[in-house]
This record gives C-alpha cells, structure tokens and sequence, in this order.
C-alpha cells in the first residue's frame, strides 16, 4: 500500500498525517452508527481474539446513548457526533454503515434527485485506500456511494465500496460474514481478511440476496435462541436445573447444524433418520405440527422482512403496521 502524502489543511487539518501504509496492526477501525450490529463487531475486535486495541476504533453516532457506554467498557475508543470525523479528523481505513436504513431512506427524501450526504459535506478525497462495507438493509452499494461521494469528482476517491453481512455472535469470535465479492480473490482487500478472519468467517453471497441473509443472520438469530430456549424449558418441566439444560439444548442445537453442514444432507431426511417407528421423536414432532411451528417460524421470518423493508422504503421508525 503507498505511502500517504501530507494533506492540506482545509480538508483534514485537525488530524494527525500518518507516516507509511497501514496493515492490520495500525489500520483504523471506524463506524458509522452505534447499534447492536456495530457493537457486536467492536465487541470481538477488542477481545482476546480480535486483537485490536480500543485507541485504533472510531465510532460516530448523533446521541451518547450507546456510546457512553462504550467509554467505559473499552476505553481508548474515540467518539463523535459527526459522521464526517470518520473519514476527516480519525482518517480511517476500514469504515463499517451500521446506520439504520431509514437513515438511508430520509437522506433521499430531503436530498431530490440525489440524497444528502450521510456526513453532513461529502466525504473528503482520501489520498489513501480507504474501504467501506455497508450493513445496511435494502440499499445497494451504488445508492450508499451516493451518500457519501461528492458527485462533482468522483473519480479521484481511492475508496472501495462493498456490501455485506455480519451475523451477532461475532463479538464472541464465532460470527459469519457475508460478502458481495469472493473473499479469497485479489479484490478482497488483505488487510480487512487478516483482521476479521479472526473472528468471522468470511464468505461469498451475490448481492441479490444480501437482503434475506440480513434477515436469517439477523432476527432469525433470536429465533434460534428461542427454540434453545424452549428445548430448555422442556428439560427444565422434566426436573433438569435451568444452567444444564440450557447447556444440553445448546449442544443438541449445535450438533444439529454441525450435521446438515457437514453432510450436506437435506434436514428432512435427517430429522427421518433420527425418528425411530412409534418412538418418542415422531411424537414430539406431531406436536410440533399440531401446533404449527414450521409455519410460525415461516411467518416470523416474513414479518421480520416485511418490518425491515418498511424501515427501509419508508423511513419511518414507528410501528406502521
């Protein structure tokens, strides 16, 4: 990577000019947004495996209700109010859109035929590299670019663009990240792949279906936590104590997955081969039908897209259903 030149006072005068190209031991962390999604992937970079000292993370958000607490839990960690700082006086490398996507949407309502900048004046001409991967539901890569570079000079942005998305547990260093490009490939930048195979695993998905990973990855999630949940409370009505069986159903669940992705065999046929003729397991799944789970778990995922759209044509934030 080049070396970076000195900028001009009138761009990003307030910040220190960086000598030599960052790698993965100095490169500068921002995000824009402070949700849970920005505080998962924070929470597994500082960690023991993500390996990244709080000093190197930038993180913009218009209140302090989430950032106060940032302050505390990692100090180090700079904070702003303005999302341009992101890019100006923190100079950074690596940028994550963890921004809701009415934020996006509003953008587009006050801006006309163009949105508005997302940073309050388009991002500064970055004489470096600087790699942007956009988390937010329902917008392309080419819409957050919009928001971001001055349409006047486009062309002199060295800033690289991509879509993706990370699931929760990566603040626990077990996530998954999807991403619109082949992370083995050239274009894939090294120096994100060195920092967050740590505590991801990256893989491809065309950006079609961004959208309904965001979905699974996202509020499906918390579908999985409630069937361990409920697996538990069973064992728990059967006289098990709640920390065992929380940790048995854990265990069962994982197992689970672990067999479809290792044979890649269809569920149905394994959920066959694992019920015994008039054993207890096809008892249990009748119930499951009688009560029609498959069909709830269905809808849940469709109301969790239908919500997420909403949030993303509308702009709206209450609940307009």
């Amino acid at each position: 990577m080049a070396s970076r030149p000195p900028t001009s006072s009138n761009t990003r005068g307030t910040k220190k000019t960086r000598r030599g190209g960052a790698d993965c031991n100095t490169a500068r962390i921002g995000f824009i947004g402070a949700g849970k999604i920005a505080t998962s992937i924070i929470t597994g970079l500082v960690s023991q495996r993500g390996q990244v000292d709080p000093k190197r993370i930038y993180v913009s958000a218009p209140t302090t209700i989430n950032t106060d607490s940032f302050k505390v839990t990692y100090p180090g960690i700079h904070i702003s109010k303005r999302n341009i700082d992101i890019f100006g006086r923190f100079d950074c490398d690596i940028v994550f859109i963890c921004c809701p996507p009415n934020v996006i949407r509003n953008l587009y309502k006050i801006g006309g035929s163009r949105p508005a900048a997302l940073t309050t004046n388009f991002i500064p001409n970055m004489r470096h590299p600087v790699y942007i991967f956009s988390l937010v539901f329902g917008f392309t890569t080419e819409q957050i670019k919009e928001c971001l570079l001055n349409p006047e000079n486009p062309e002199r942005y060295t800033a690289k663009f991509f879509r993706c998305v990370i699931s929760h547990p990566i603040a626990f260093g077990v996530g998954h990240w999807w991403i619109d490009i082949e992370p083995d490939s050239a274009n894939f930048p090294n120096i994100v792949r060195e920092i967050f195979t740590r505590i991801s695993l990256i893989e491809y998905a065309p950006e079609s279906l961004l959208d309904t990973i965001c979905i699974i990855a996202g509020s499906n999630i918390t579908f999985c936590y409630y069937f361990i949940n409920a697996i538990a409370d069973g064992a728990v009505k059967k006289g098990m104590p709640r920390k065992l069986a929380v940790k048995f159903a854990a265990k069962v669940a994982s197992s689970a997955s672990q067999t479809v992705l290792t044979t890649g065999t269809n569920a149905t046929q394994l959920k066959e081969d694992a019920s015994s003729p008039s054993g207890g397991a096809i008892y249990g799944q009748m119930i499951l039908d009688k009560s029609e789970v498959a069909s709830g778990i269905c809808g849940a995922i469709e109301a969790s897209y239908k919500r997420s759209q909403t949030l993303a044509m509308t702009g709206k934030t209450e609940n307009t259903e």
